[in-house]
């Protein structure tokens, strides 16, 4: 890779693709997306986007994988690379002093044709605790496309509901096998413009045939308690993110919600920013609410100067049309199912086009103690 000379100027930059092999199938609503002429389920079922991130594989690869890759003035580059080398202009001091170069925060594109296993992710008590990490992995789905199945409509199952008995539960997690645990979450069906939010330690899994913006904590810890995963029999040193069965068992949250409870809980709406005549700009989830990120969604036909008065960079994902991004005399075109970056050194960008953008915000530089967070 490249090494980026001191006296380049700072400009967005484009993410090159970056296809995440996993167990289960899917992938083909992001080739759809990206109206790519193959269209086919198959075990990349994720590209991940600005990744400092390691991939957590059940199955061994080499060394970096997941990490993204970005080009820059003709060049590719390592995107924590590109961090470490102008921290300051790329992420801004104060979140270069609080997280380091990277981004703090982790998005994808995932694109799901079975339903997934059941999971649990750490909260950031629990990261302190089982994983020596500051970082959870509170998560947010943005539903962009759905489609039936064998004729079943797209769903998410999310907490546990009144049918939960711990007992069974944590039996069935111990024995590697779920017969009657998956009938204790609500099982909640979905369509296009839903948002949700995932807190650590809520368990989960995500239906078949759903195609989303995925953001969350930097992180890949997963409990997946079930032996056979798509036909690939998982270590419990595996299924359990190398923890003992009991430390595994206690990142679950056992609380038994109502429905109305979970939706209210985890559903987002959205709220208006900004309103032109060349477009809207809506928060889809706020960082004050959230602490861990912050998501937005512009729509425009025409053009649209950013307000880049909130000084942090952010990560955009264009999920439908196609822009230009301008800033000085450098430009980006951006079709459908690419991303791109603004810098925080950026003072002044304009979109161009007819599109909606997926926009992701760091968490902001000041917090509190994330082990206090949930």
């Amino acid at each position: 890779m490249q090494t980026l000379s001191k006296a380049q100027a700072i400009h967005p930059f484009k993410f090159k693709s970056n296809r995440i092999k996993r167990l289960y199938q899917g992938g083909s609503g992001i080739n759809r997306l990206r109206m790519e002429s193959a269209v086919l389920d198959t075990n990349f079922p994720e590209d991940w986007i600005a990744s400092c991130v390691e991939a957590n594989s059940r199955e061994f690869v080499a060394s970096g994988y997941g990490l993204s890759t970005c080009e820059y003035d003709g060049r590719e580059y390592l995107f924590p690379q590109l961090l470490q080398e102008r921290p300051e202009a790329m992420s801004g001091a104060e979140h270069v002093t609080r997280y380091g170069p990277t981004p703090g925060v982790l998005t994808k594109l995932l694109d799901s044709a079975v339903l997934l296993p059941l999971q649990v992710h750490p909260d950031c008590d629990c990261s302190s605790r089982y994983f020596d990490s500051e970082y959870g992995k509170t998560e947010a789905w943005i539903i962009l496309e759905t489609r039936e199945i064998n004729g079943e409509k797209p769903y998410l199952l999310l907490g546990f509901n009144d049918r939960l008995n711990p007992e069974i539960f944590r039996q069935e997690v111990l024995n590697g096998e779920f017969h009657e645990g998956l009938s204790m979450l609500h099982k909640i069906e979905v369509k296009p413009g839903d948002v949700f939010v995932v807190y650590g330690r809520m368990p989960h899994a995500i239906g078949p045939g759903i195609t989303m913006v995925e953001v969350m904590e930097p992180t890949d810890y997963v409990i997946i308690p079930e032996k056979n995963c798509f036909g690939k029999l998982l270590t419990p040193e595996k299924r359990f993110a190398g923890l003992t069965p009991e430390a595994a068992l206690d990142i679950f949250d056992y609380t038994v919600y109502s429905r109305e409870e979970i939706v209210a809980r985890c559903a987002q709406s959205a709220e208006i920013i900004e309103e032109k005549e060349t477009g809207i700009l809506r928060r889809l989830i706020a960082r004050r609410k959230v602490k861990f990120f912050e998501v937005q969604e512009l729509s425009i036909a025409g053009k649209w100067d950013f307000n880049l008065q909130e000084k942090t960079f952010r990560i955009g994902i264009v999920v439908k049309g196609e822009i230009e991004v301008v800033s000085g005399d450098r430009k980006l075109s951006i079709k459908t199912g690419e991303s791109f970056f603004l810098p925080f050194a950026l003072n002044e960008c304009v979109l161009t086009g007819s599109a909606r953008v997926i926009i992701v915000l760091p968490p902001a530089d000041k917090r509190d103690d994330p082990k206090k967070s949930s």
